[in-house]
Parts: structure tokens; C-alpha cells; sequence
């Protein structure tokens, strides 16, 4: 899948629905019962920041959980969003894993600061395919990891506030250190996010026979990001292997302009109109293989769609399912 699959869960992203089942948390080895396989060890990421750490951080709780995925390879996760609405690209993203290696998840990702000491853990810093996202991650073991993101337009901002938030999370790690007392942040009053993408169903912008015709699953899987604020995609599986064709991603930005969707801060290098919708393509996305292909439709100034795929074998067929899906999710918009 690659780092960005990872991180993206998409793509990327998580989840942003309670984590269903009984959850434990995980102070030693969990043993087979004879006769049986290997006990699987479930935690609840969002048992690390409680609703008075996050309400002092300055997030809504309760925070939003995502289970462990084996298929997308990615931790359990919980998000918290900002309770400044005029910081509404502000979210909190903690991870903790407990059958992965580090190495394993940050496939080679690059170290973007020292190490430092906090909450009786070193905490790295390593680069993200998200502008303005400091993601700061520690080893628990041989594989065990946890990490703290925070994701702002201004990315100072971002590894301040991560940084705040790493002691808070470090106490509900097993051997982690007491937490320190935080102040209280005020809560804002500003209003959710408004405008013709709020509510639409990111599903319904690909029929199932329209899917078929891309190569991929003809029923797709509707998601909340954990790394863009706001945002809901629909992922629709590739069908030949691992190989091949990607995954059909359909992504919908209530209030996030194009230009900010990662990868889509740079010139397209070509456009195309379908319904009289003008999208940009924008190849070589978010990777240096040039793999995957991704195309944007500003919807309003402040509002926004991406479309992503691509093709693994060959470079030269990143675009063509972003390019034929363009006109079928065009089509599929409402008036």
C-alpha cells in the first residue's frame, strides 16, 4: 500500500465512527486458549486522551475511534476536532498499536526532527504527506508504537500543540509518566461547517455498474478522514489483486478549499470539463513513483472533491481510472 496508503487510510484515513466491541487495555501478553489460535489484543485509542485532557487541549470530546485495520495495515486511532472553529483545519489524531512494528507503518518515512524526551518516551518526529500535519511517534516494543498528530494550516501551530498533547497521551501508555496539569481552553461558538457538500453521501457519486466499468467493487465503503478535518470519502476496492489497478477514491471537503487537499497545491497538468464541472488532474500525486493520479473539483471557494487512484505497474496508467471516473462522478452530482 505504501506510506501514503497507510497514513491516509484511504486511503488513510480512518473511520470516524465509535469503536464497537469490548476493548481492553493491553499491561502484558495476551494468551492462546489451548486448542485455539493466538488471542488477538484489541486497544481503544481513544482511551488515551480522557474527555478533561481533551476539553483542557482544546478538542471536542468524546473523540471519534477507529479499530485496528490488518487490511489497510493501519493502528487503532481516535480523533479529537478543535473546539476553536476559527481553527477549523485543527484535529488531534492519536495511534496505538500493538501487533506492527514502527518500521513497518512508516515504511522508511523521513526523520524531520531529533528525538525527544516526554512522558517517560522518546517521541520522534517523522514527515507527513499532509501540509501543516507534525506527526510525532514513540517505540513501546518490538511491536508496539503509539503516536500523536496534530494537522494545521500553520505548522508551527501543529507541532506546538502536539507536543502538549504527547505527556497527556504518555500517561495512558503502559509505563508512561503522571501527566501535567493544563489550563483549560475556552470553547468557541462559531457555527459547523455549511454549503452544498455538507450531508451528501460521497457513495452515491459512483453506481455500481459505473464502478465496474473503473475495474474496481461495485459497492464502495463510506469513511471519515482522521487526518483532513470535515472531510468524508467513499473508497470502492480494486479487483485484480494486489497488483494493478488501486482503489477508486471519491473524497468530499465541506469546507477546504482545493488548493488544500495534499498533493493539490501545485499547478494541474491537465483539466477536464464534464457536466460543466471544471476539474484539475493532477499527476505524479503525493508520490515519487508516479503511481497515483488524483483530480479537483472546487465546488464553491471554500469547498471541494478530489478524486484518487492510480495503477502499480505502470506509471503511464496512473490516470486513467481518475480520468473516466471524472465524468461518472460529474454525472452523479446533484443540480
Amino acid at each position: 500500500m505504501g506510506f501514503r496508503g497507510v497514513r491516509a487510510a484511504v486511503a488513510g484515513a480512518g473511520v470516524a465512527a465509535v469503536v464497537a466491541g469490548c476493548t481492553v487495555r493491553v499491561g502484558g501478553v495476551a494468551e492462546p486458549v489451548p486448542g485455539q489460535g493466538p488471542v488477538q489484543q484489541v486497544v481503544d485509542a481513544c482511551s488515551l486522551v480522557d474527555q478533561q485532557q481533551a476539553d483542557a487541549l482544546g478538542y471536542r470530546g468524546p473523540g471519534k475511534g477507529q479499530a485496528a485495520s490488518e487490511k489497510l495495515r493501519t493502528p487503532a486511532m481516535c480523533l479529537w476536532s478543535s473546539k476553536d472553529d476559527s481553527a477549523a483545519l485543527t484535529i488531534l489524531t492519536v495511534g496505538w498499536a500493538v501487533d506492527q512494528s514502527l518500521d513497518d507503518y512508516l515504511q522508511g518515512a523521513v526523520v524531520k526532527a531529533p528525538p525527544f524526551a516526554s512522558g517517560g518516551f522518546q517521541w520522534t518526529r517523522y514527515g507527513s504527506f499532509i501540509p501543516g500535519s507534525c506527526d510525532l511517534y514513540t517505540t513501546l516494543g518490538p511491536k508496539s508504537y503509539a503516536f500523536v498528530s496534530v494537522s494545521n494550516p500553520d505548522e508551527t501551530k501543529a507541532c506546538d500543540a502536539a507536543k502538549q498533547a504527547v505527556p497527556q497521551v504518555a500517561a495512558h501508555l503502559p509505563g508512561g509518566q503522571p501527566a501535567p496539569q493544563i489550563t483549560p481552553t475556552a470553547p468557541s461558538s462559531a457555527a459547523p461547517p455549511s454549503g452544498p457538500l455538507v450531508g451528501l453521501d460521497p457513495c452515491t457519486l459512483l453506481k455500481p455498474d459505473q464502478a465496474a466499468s473503473l475495474h474496481v467493487a461495485p459497492q464502495g465503503e463510506k469513511q471519515n478522514s482522521s487526518v483532513v478535518p470535515n472531510a468524508v470519502f467513499c473508497l470502492w476496492d480494486d479487483t485484480d489483486g494486489d497488483r494493478g489497478q488501486k482503489a477508486f477514491e471519491v473524497w468530499l471537503g465541506p469546507d477546504l478549499p482545493m488548493t488544500q487537499w495534499p498533493g493539490m497545491d501545485v499547478p494541474p497538468v491537465s483539466t477536464i470539463e464534464a457536466d460543466g464541472h471544471h476539474w484539475s488532474i493532477f499527476g505524479n500525486f503525493n508520490d515519487s513513483g508516479g503511481v497515483n493520479c488524483g483530480a479537483g473539483l472546487a465546488v464553491t471557494p471554500t469547498s471541494s472533491i478530489q478524486i484518487v487512484s492510480g495503477y502499480l505497474d505502470d506509471p503511464s496508467k496512473a490516470c486513467d481510472a481518475v480520468k473516466a471516473g471524472v465524468p461518472l462522478v460529474s454525472g452523479n452530482l446533484p443540480d
